[in-house]
This record gives structure tokens, C-alpha cells and sequence, in this order.
């Protein structure tokens, strides 16, 4: 399945932990910018895990990871009845957030997926600054998501000359890297495509340097 795997239409929506909570602004950017950061923010929730909530008016948006078999999904006419199927999640508190999420929506500003439409909530302990719509359109959909293991981008220490350091932080002689297999690049988040950059630079730099070595 793959990519499949991964639910990354959540800035259409809202995310509610356990407590039915909302916990993150989905909206901050697109999901190439958060989702590796968003995932450690479910692995701090309780029960590691999160609802994503849509309603018709976003469905269509979905991306067709949503759609394979192998996925935790609940539907329901009513907002009542989809917070009663939220497995883990406290059916009151949902619904209060619920209400609080819609209560704060900006309906003034055109909705508009294509770019950071600053559509808005406002007022709350964890705004929503863009793609915020009211849910309220049945019937409503939840998809249940925890967090997973992209890369690691852990290992090998290296300096600004792609040489693979030691425990005392001294270059091992001929030996270069570049990477997926090198640590301390990225740190909070990771910015989807960005390893492509890492390996590119380091990758000329380690190449450079090994042919220099031989």
C-alpha cells in the first residue's frame, strides 16, 4: 500500500485527540510543510492517536488515500451520532469543541484550498488561520490516524565536508556520507522534498571529497 498509508487531507478538516480536543492549527500551511511534525504531535496525544473530521462540504477534496479498504473510518448523519462512534475520544467534550470550532469560523473570507486563504477561526486556545470551515454539513466523515516512521535521517555525524565523525568528533579518514543515513538535519519538522535537497548538496560534497581522497 505504501503511501496510502498516510492521511494528509487534514487541513481541510479539524484533528481531535482523545479528550476531543483540537490540538493543532491545521490550517498553518500545506500538508508538504507539517505533516512530519504533526505526526509527533499525535505521538504526544493521549493514546497516540487522532480523529481527522470532514463534512461534505471538503470530502471532495480528500485525497484518495482515504479511499483504500485498509482504514479506520466512521460516517454519521448527525454531529451527535459520528461523536458516539469516535472510538477513545470523550463524546462530550467533542461536541463542545465542536461547537466552539464552528461558533469561531470567519465565514467572511472565500474558502479557496488552492493557497493560504486566511480563512479563519478566531478566539480560540488553538486557532485554525487557514481553510477553516464550519463543520456542519452531514453526513460527516472521521478517519482515525496515529503516527508513523517516514525516515529516521539519524546515524552518521558528519561536518560541513561530508566526513563521517568519530565518538570524539574527529573525521574518520575516506570515509563520506550523505543522506538519508545522516543525522542532525533536520530537527522540529521536515519539509516534504527537502531530502532531496540534503542529498544533492551533501552527495556533491562527499563525491568531491572522496575523489579527492583516492
Amino acid at each position: 500500500m505504501g503511501d496510502n498509508f498516510q492521511k494528509h487531507s487534514y487541513p481541510w478538516g479539524i484533528m481531535v485527540n482523545a479528550h476531543g480536543r483540537r490540538f493543532v492549527d491545521e490550517g498553518a500551511d500545506f500538508r508538504a510543510y507539517t505533516y512530519a511534525k504533526y505526526g509527533r504531535r499525535i505521538l504526544e496525544q493521549p493514546g497516540h492517536f487522532a480523529w481527522q473530521i470532514f463534512d461534505q462540504q471538503v470530502s471532495h477534496l480528500l485525497r484518495d488515500e482515504y479511499r483504500i479498504r485498509q482504514v479506520t473510518k466512521v460516517t454519521a448523519a448527525t454531529l451527535e451520532e459520528l461523536a458516539r462512534k469516535l472510538d477513545g475520544v470523550d463524546t462530550d467534550g467533542f461536541l463542545a469543541e465542536l461547537a466552539a470550532y464552528n461558533a469561531a469560523v470567519d465565514t467572511a473570507t472565500p474558502f479557496n484550498p488552492n493557497v493560504k486563504d486566511k480563512r479563519r477561526t478566531h478566539g480560540l486556545a488553538v486557532d485554525k488561520t487557514n481553510w477553516a470551515n464550519r463543520i456542519e454539513r452531514g453526513p460527516f466523515e472521521a478517519y482515525a490516524v496515529t503516527c508513523g516512521i517516514t525516515f529516521t535521517f539519524g546515524g552518521l555525524r558528519i561536518n560541513t565536508n561530508a566526513e563521517v565523525l568519530d565518538t570524539d568528533l574527529y573525521p574518520i579518514p575516506g570515509l563520506y556520507a550523505a543522506g538519508e543515513l545522516v543525522g542532525g538535519i533536520f530537527y522540529f519538522n521536515y519539509p516534504g522534498g527537502s531530502g532531496l535537497t540534503n542529498g544533492s548538496v551533501f552527495g556533491r560534497i562527499a563525491g568531491n571529497g572522496a575523489g579527492r581522497a583516492r
